[in-house]
């Protein structure tokens, strides 16, 4: 008995391979410096508009919407916030495919008023990685969990997967 390659095997085979190169990237990110893990042309959007200007000001010093691009740039950036999301979120979900990652979970965003408490934000991070296992593209957002929820259950409601067509392909023809 012969083990026949469709296209369909092939792809599921380069998305297991992809997987495990991000996991193990994902394994050693403490051991890992930004010039490894960060392409070259890399881009990073940071999106915590809603949680309020006074308090992510202890967040390194940013706050509100930010896109920024390029390694040297990112990295500057992700040097001066990376520690506050390193000791301040907690994640409690990661969904790797391919090479696609979101980690969800809450970031505190601590308070200097007396009569205030500590907010817990939901916070999702998606890192998309390029072949060479770089991050090509990262973002880090607060998120509206209902949002969320409401676009999981739709999808699942919807069912049905649909095959992932290349350019010039259809469905019926073999690559």
């Amino acid at each position: 008995m012969s083990i026949s390659y469709t296209p369909w095997r092939m792809e599921a085979d380069e998305l297991a391979q992809a997987k495990d190169l991000v996991q193990m990237i994902l394994q050693d990110w403490d051991l890992m410096t930004w010039n490894q893990v960060l392409a070259d042309d890399v881009v990073l959007s940071l999106k915590l508009g809603w949680i309020g200007h006074d308090r992510l000001s202890r967040l390194g010093g940013v706050a509100g919407n930010l896109q920024v691009s390029g390694r040297e740039d990112v990295k500057r950036l992700l040097k001066s916030i990376y520690p506050d999301l390193k000791n301040r979120t907690s994640v409690t979900t990661e969904v790797v495919s391919g090479y696609d990652v979101a980690l969800l979970g809450n970031l505190v965003v601590p308070t200097t008023k007396e009569d205030e408490d500590d907010m817990s934000v939901p916070i999702a991070l998606y890192m998309a990685f390029n072949p060479e296992g770089e991050i090509a593209k990262l973002t880090i957002a607060a998120v509206d969990l209902q949002q969320l929820t409401d676009a999981i259950s739709s999808g699942a409601q919807a069912g049905g997967l649909q095959p992932s067509l290349s350019v010039g392909h259809c469905a019926s023809e073999p690559r």
